[in-house]
Formats: structure tokens, C-alpha cells, sequence
């Protein structure tokens, strides 16, 4: 299902997302940066964005010949087989207020319920390939997960090794409403600081990269997503040495839109403060801060 060897696939992905698509990314980020009205010209993002599933589809056709796309907003879910799951513009609400917090990302799963059903992963953030070279993740099941630099030089990825809560750094994605329930002192007070991305792709690649990065992200909590956003930053974080469940156990292709991903040492202490906010849905028991 996969073409050639991780290194020209590597290649392949980064030809095609910052490369070919080159021209879509810079009328994406005019659309929403260069409006000269309050907001930003929205009918050039969604147009540029018909583009874009059209040469996407027909790349991944090529990279994955004959499994067919989920694509947010246009499928069902759960998918009921092989497929390779797609979200387009992960951010668009950032992107339409001018900011560049965005990207392209699809994951590779196979038909089950299991976590271990997603396969490969990729994620492609435009503005920071624009800014440093790279923007492109990759990450394969037990293979390992990377940041590949002009489409030559693979960088492993490794979450943080932060082990204490009070100095650490996390993040919170998810629909407005149900991302300040998460605002409360049981939580907040408990760390260091609090981002929020704007994007699920941006979140999922920091905590990817947090060995890599002069402050770390330690753990993102998501609350009210929709599948599409997280899968891909799922394996990551995983290939990455880090730890993913739900709020209240192990999530599946059925059920992963509440989500809490870590760096593995501070897991059970997020999932304790979590639990001091959130109570468990009907008929799940309180969870004592156990993970996979």
C-alpha cells in the first residue's frame, strides 16, 4: 500500500506538498493575509481549496493506488475499511482570520476499532516550511516518526522528557465551547503554561518535537474534535515515544475525539487533573491515571 522505500517516499511527499503545491499554499496564505477587508477573502480560500482536493486526490492515488479517501466533511465515520483519511485544510478558521496555523495531513488506516489500525501518517505545515525548510512529518507504525528538511535530511522525532507537571508546557485544542471547560485551576494552576494552536496539526507536531524545540510542549489535551483532526498526530506522538489515550481509557477509530496526548511521564498526573474537571461519560469508571 506503500510506494517504494521510505526514502523515496520521503522525497515523493516532499515534491508534491511543497514543491507542486507551492502555488496553492501562496494563494492560501494572500487569501487570508493580504485581504485588505476585516476578514479574510474567503471565497479565494474555498476556491483554492477545490484545487487543492482535486490535485491532493489524485496524488494520493498515486501514493496509495486503489484505497479510497475519508475526507472530513464529505464522509462517514467510522470508515468500514482500508482507507486513507484526509483533512485537507486542518485550521481553516485560523487561516480565514490571517493566521498561518495550518496545514495538509491524511493518515493511512486499516478496517478495525484498535489504535493500531492507523498505519502511516504524514502532516505538511505550509508557514513553517516557508520559514525553515522543513513543515513535513512523516511517521510509519513501528518505524519511527520524522521531520524531513528540504526533502533531504530526516530528523527522528522524540517528545519531551519532562517529568513534572508544575514546570511543564501544554496545549488545548478543540471547539471554543468545550475548550474552556478545560480553563479551570485544577488544571491551569497545575503547569507552566497553556497554548492554543488554532490547529490540531500544529499541536500533535510541537509535542512530536519535544526534545527538539528550545521550549517543549509536554502534553495536549483535545476536547470536541472530529476524527480527521487528530489521526495523524496520533501516530506521531506515538512513533515519537510519547503516550496517546482518551480522557477516560483507550480510544479507538470509533471514538478518538477526546484525547489526551503526552510525552508518556505525565500522563496519569494530566489524566488526575483532567478528571477533577471533566466527569467520565455514561458508563465509563474513573480512571486512575493508567495508559497504554
Amino acid at each position: 500500500m506503500t510506494v517504494g522505500s521510505p526514502r523515496t517516499e520521503a522525497a515523493m511527499l516532499w515534491r508534491f506538498l511543497a514543491v507542486e503545491l507551492a502555488d496553492i499554499w501562496t494563494r492560501l496564505l494572500e487569501g487570508a493575509m493580504g485581504s485588505r477587508e476585516a476578514r479574510a477573502d474567503s471565497r479565494l480560500v474555498w476556491g483554492v481549496e477545490d484545487e487543492l482536493r482535486e490535485r491532493t486526490m489524485a496524488f494520493l492515488e498515486q501514493l496509495h493506488p486503489g484505497v479510497p479517501v475519508n475526507e472530513e466533511g464529505v464522509s462517514a465515520w467510522p470508515p468500514t475499511g482500508d482507507c486513507c483519511v484526509l483533512d485537507l485544510v486542518d485550521g481553516t478558521n485560523s487561516l480565514l482570520l490571517g493566521a498561518p496555523f495550518f496545514g495538509l495531513q491524511f493518515a493511512l488506516v486499516r478496517a478495525g476499532t484498535a489504535g493500531e489500525a492507523i498505519e502511516e501518517a504524514v502532516l505538511f505545515l505550509p508557514a513553517e516550511e516557508r520559514l525553515g525548510g522543513g513543515g513535513l512529518y512523516r511517521a510509519r507504525r513501528g518505524a519511527g516518526a520524522f521531520y524531513t528538511l528540504r526533502g533531504e535530511t530526516d530528523i527522528r522525532l522524540r517528545v519531551s522528557e519532562q517529568r513534572e507537571l508544575a514546570t511543564s508546557t501544554i496545549a488545548f485544542d478543540g471547539t471554543t465551547p468545550n475548550v474552556c471547560k478545560l480553563y479551570h485551576p485544577a488544571l491551569v494552576s497545575s503547569v507552566t503554561r497553556i497554548r492554543n494552536f488554532g490547529a490540531f496539526c500544529w499541536a500533535g507536531t510541537r509535542l512530536a518535537r519535544g526534545r527538539h524545540l528550545p521550549v517543549s510542549c509536554d502534553a495536549v489535551v483535545a476536547i470536541g474534535n472530529r476524527p480527521w483532526d487528530h489521526l495523524p498526530s496520533i501516530l506521531l506522538v506515538e512513533e515519537a515515544g510519547g503516550t496517546v489515550t482518551g480522557h477516560y481509557g483507550p480510544y479507538t477509530l470509533a471514538d478518538c475525539t477526546e484525547l489526551v496526548l503526552s510525552n508518556g511521564h505525565l500522563h496519569p498526573a494530566v489524566l488526575r487533573r483532567l478528571h477533577e474537571i471533566l466527569p467520565p461519560p455514561d458508563g465509563a469508571a474513573p480512571s486512575r491515571g493508567e495508559h497504554r
